[in-house]
């Protein structure tokens, strides 16, 4: 039979997959509840017991013997139920992945035949079936992220079959579920723009300690430093500051001179990190221009006992990261709980060591009500703790950062229907101190404070085939700063949108709009049409076009900032006449995707008018003074590629990217933006749970500044990072890892940082079967 294999009722697959381990046979002992080994073993002594009882008989009870199967013959089975249930047979056995021989927990197993049945694995990947009649039967295993797996077997009357069963990760998870790509859960595959998704298991196997870190090994995305540290990113040539980062659906601020440093954010509880390149303003609002990054925390689960893990992490630079959380359900409730402590000697988007420091506590905690089948409240506090230290020159730097984020929020579903009403209320604290020693001084430095209060009311309808999203959001944001005019500043803003997904058996166009109203700006209306085409179940073609928008922020509008100094003197001022920023993009990608090897391509054009620079305004007393104007206008283009193959254990994942920018104004190339940029991925796993990963990232060319005579160029550099990590017994794991292994210290490059060693041991516990 096609893409199936053969399995006896007594043992493992009769041949093994290519490319795959045999596996072994399970005994059944080990694998039977209590109740089916107690069983077993009376069957085995009964039989024992009968074989010594046996005697030889003369002639006449051989001829009863044979006279009494013939009547059971010829009566049938189905006038004696226990003969008949006898006949029976009952199935089990494993399912574990391809190199690694790690158990798979939650695959859906499915057996057809003169009977059906269907099973899930447990927590060591054990699954089992009810006793089942004879006959030949087609057993299908899938799980998210893995290639589905078709087997054929024969049960035999009174048997017990075994069958163990390899699954091979899939390069893309189709099946897996997200929601930022149209504010709605959704599959991967059925998004409709692109969305790259980074799993929780990616996310262990880097090593890593924040989002930052994980997200500079991933295509077509490129750190950007903060001003005065920090590390944002950097998505199609444009910066931090036009790409929304969301932690479950909502914004996550502390902007910096327009910088979010992604290293606040932990990835000890995160989820899954889900990727929109390309504007996504019609969805999302304002900074969204060069797209969204939704980070998605730990949920509880579905089972009525708690999970959880802690792990512990040294290295060199003073690294020490301690994490542990915990997660379940209780009846109709569910909770998370999490908490961190890290510290190193490095500060984020800062190369130098001397007198460096990073300190950081964060915590998260989720509550879930189910109140009736078809409504659930929900509750979530986030809270960041940070204290960063660095040296210039003969003086201290200080940053003190505290945020912590409110979440409220209900889901009411019923048929066809379904409303998500959310109250979110967020405040990120910022002070900054300069000092002569390594300790700040109390009661010096400026201290600022931004607040984001926000309503949002979500409505989504299934329509056949088709669905309709509607939403509208109100919010309020402030700023208390010595910096801004006026000390106390706050603006109101209403949105709206609607998105409507009319869909085929291989296609969808999905047409949406949004209206933004703000008090200083007006009104403005944000386009977006995405469409996808599927012809055949492995291919995707994507194409969007849309528009981008961002507002004006706190200090573009009210800066007042004079900074004078042995030798200099400038001020900035803000500009209350600015316009929003605008973009045009089209985005065009194919992707095709099969059990075993992945390929996507995307193309990308962007226009942009009206963006916000600063500009010289004059000078007084020699002193410059500097504003802010709608004056920059350019464009940036590029493609990106990616590749990835999985093979046994092995998996290799390669991407590169080119990207074109130009500035109106000059002629010349956007700076910050290198032209080429690549990466490759190497990762084995052993069946004796060693697992090994190597990952290099090469970085191009990047103009850095303009002069009379040119354009001056940072130097192209490429790093490498590698990790070790052993699964053992009772769910532990030892983990050993090098950051920029061959220690590449390209000049002006404050974002790298030196090679990095460290160690870890992680515990995770999981529910049984």
């Amino acid at each position: 039979m096609r893409n199936a294999d053969a399995v006896s009722a007594t043992g493992s697959s009769s041949r093994n997959v290519p490319g795959e381990r045999r596996p072994e046979r399970l005994r059944v002992d080990e694998r039977l509840d209590p109740f089916d080994r107690a069983t077993e073993r009376r069957r085995e002594r009964e039989r024992a017991a009968g074989a010594a009882r046996e005697r030889p008989v003369g002639g006449r009870g051989r001829q009863l013997r044979r006279a009494v199967i013939a009547a059971l013959l010829f009566v049938g089975p189905g006038a004696f139920p226990a003969v008949a249930w006898a006949q029976r047979g009952v199935v089990r056995g494993r399912v574990f992945e391809a190199g690694s021989a790690a158990p798979i927990v939650g695959a859906r197993v499915r057996l057809s035949g003169p009977d059906s049945a269907t099973a899930l694995t447990g927590a060591d990947g054990v699954w089992r079936t009810r006793a089942l009649p004879p006959g030949r039967y087609r057993i299908r295993v899938d799980h998210v992220g893995y290639a589905a797996r078709d087997v054929v077997f024969t049960i035999e009357a009174g048997a017990r079959a075994v069958v163990d069963i390899v699954l091979t990760p899939r390069p893309i998870a189709l099946d897996a579920l997200v929601v930022t790509a149209s504010r709605r859960l959704q599959r991967l595959k059925d998004a409709p723009v692109a969305t790259e998704l980074i799993t929780r298991g990616e996310l262990r196997r880097t090593g890593a300690s924040d989002l930052a870190s994980v997200l500079v090994e991933r295509t077509g995305i490129a750190l950007e430093p903060g001003h005065p540290v920090g590390a944002g990113i950097m998505v199609q040539g444009l910066g931090s500051e036009r790409v929304l980062v969301l932690v479950d659906g909502q914004p996550f601020i502390g902007r910096i001179s327009g910088k979010i440093d992604l290293s606040r954010i932990p990835t000890s509880m995160i989820e899954r990190v889900e990727v929109v390149k390309g504007p996504q303003s019609t969805l999302y609002g304002s900074d969204a221009m060069g797209g969204v990054v939704n980070v998605i925390t730990r949920d509880a689960g579905e089972d009525d006992v708690w999970t959880g893990g802690a792990r512990l992490t040294a290295g060199s630079h003073g690294r020490l990261d301690i994490a542990a959380n915990a997660r379940g359900t209780v009846g109709p409730v569910s909770y998370v709980g999490d908490v961190g402590r890290r510290t190193v000697s490095l500060v984020p988007g800062y190369d130098g060591e001397s007198g460096a420091r990073a300190e950081r506590w964060d915590g998260l905690a989720k509550l879930g009500w189910r109140v009736a089948p078809a409504l659930t409240l929900q509750t979530s506090i986030l809270a960041l703790d940070e204290r960063q230290r660095w040296r210039t020159g003969t003086l201290y730097q200080f940053a003190d950062n505290r945020q912590w984020g409110g979440r409220v929020g209900a889901q009411w579903a019923s048929g066809r229907h379904r409303l998500t009403p959310t109250l979110y209320a967020t405040e990120f604290s910022h002070l900054s101190r300069r000092a002569a020693g390594p300790e700040p001084v109390d009661g010096t430095g400026e201290r600022e404070v931004q607040r984001l209060i926000e309503g949002e009311l979500l409505y989504d309808v299934a329509l056949g085939a088709h669905a309709l999203d509607l939403g509208i959001e109100a919010r309020r944001e402030s700023i208390r700063s010595d910096r801004v005019l006026g000390h106390d500043r706050s603006l109101l803003s209403t949105e709206s949108f609607a998105q409507l997904t009319l869909s085929g058996d291989r296609w969808a166009v999905v047409p949406g709009i949004r209206l933004s109203t703000g008090e200083r700006w007006g009104s403005h209306w944000t386009p977006r049409l995405a469409t996808l085409y599927r012809p055949v179940p492995s291919l995707a073609i994507r194409v969007a076009v849309g528009e981008g928008y961002r507002a004006p922020a706190f200090k573009e509008l009210y800066m007042e900032f004079l900074n004078i100094g042995p030798g200099f003197g400038y001020t900035v001022r803000g500009n209350p006449g600015l316009r929003p920023e605008t973009s045009r993009n089209i985005t065009a990608g194919v992707e095709w995707a099969g059990s075993w090897l992945s390929l996507r391509g995307q193309l990308f054009y962007n226009r942009f008018d009206d963006f916000i620079e600063t500009r010289t305004a004059g000078d007084s007393s020699g002193i410059t003074i500097f504003t802010y104007g709608n004056i920059a206008r350019g464009t940036t283009r590029g493609a990106e590629f990616e590749a990835g193959a999985s093979w046994r254990g092995l998996r290799v994942e390669a991407g590169y990217t080119r990207l074109v920018t130009r500035d109106e104004e000059t002629g010349g190339p956007l700076l910050g933006r290198p032209g080429h940029a690549a990466r490759l991925g190497l990762r084995y796993a052993l069946p004796i749970g060693l697992r090994a990963s190597i990952t290099g990232t090469y970085t191009g060319r990047t103009p850095i500044e303009r002069s009379e005579t040119g354009v001056t160029e940072r130097g192209a550099f490429t790093r490498f990072d590698a990790r070790l990590a052993q699964t053992l017994p009772y769910g532990f794991e030892l983990t050993f890892g090098a950051d920029n292994l061959f220690d590449a210290r390209p000049r002006d490059w404050p974002v790298v940082t030196g090679r990095q060693f460290y160690a870890g041991i992680a515990w995770r516990r999981t529910p049984g079967p």
